[in-house]
């Protein structure tokens, strides 16, 4: 794990007056990263879990792309969306839930969207693409320093 505060090398930045505020901010990148994508994919898996998502979109999505049973892989979707969101805000078996959802992401974007073209505004892969480089980036650097992971003394 790249300790974050000593990343920052006052003579490059454009403010060096800034840099006290950055080696006391840089910690909590990971932090604010993980609880953004929260924020973006929580209420997704809430729809699906509680809401019925996942037999009005998921299963539909799911059964489109060839997965069977699609009721099944929905419910797991829709799981990983909330409660593995929850577990990767937590920084709680941020490596394995962070993989699964990268996988989940990359199915998203490659099978499903990736036929609308790039743009989001046209239901394109763009967004679904950003969000499994940052499952990714998450997968390869676990729930950084303010982690349950970290607490527990064990990166997964």
């Amino acid at each position: 794990m790249i300790d974050e505060s000593s990343a920052i090398d006052e003579r490059r930045l454009v403010f060096p007056g800034l840099a006290a505020l950055y080696r006391r901010l840089a910690p909590l990148g990971y932090l604010f990263t993980r609880v953004a994508f929260a924020v973006v994919i929580l209420y997704s898996g809430w729809e699906k879990v509680f809401q019925g998502g996942v037999h009005r979109i998921a299963a539909g999505n799911v059964a489109k792309i060839g997965f069977s049973p699609p009721l099944a892989w929905a419910w797991a979707v829709g799981c990983l969306e909330f409660f593995g969101v929850i577990l990767l805000v937590l920084g709680l078996f941020t490596r394995p839930v962070a993989f699964a959802l990268a996988i989940q992401m990359a199915v998203i974007t490659f099978l499903i969207q990736w036929s609308n073209g790039y743009f989001w505004t046209a239901r394109g892969y763009e967004f679904a693409l950003l969000l499994m480089l940052v499952c990714i980036a998450f997968a390869i650097g676990g729930g950084g320093r303010y982690s349950l992971d970290r607490k527990l003394g064990r990166e997964f």
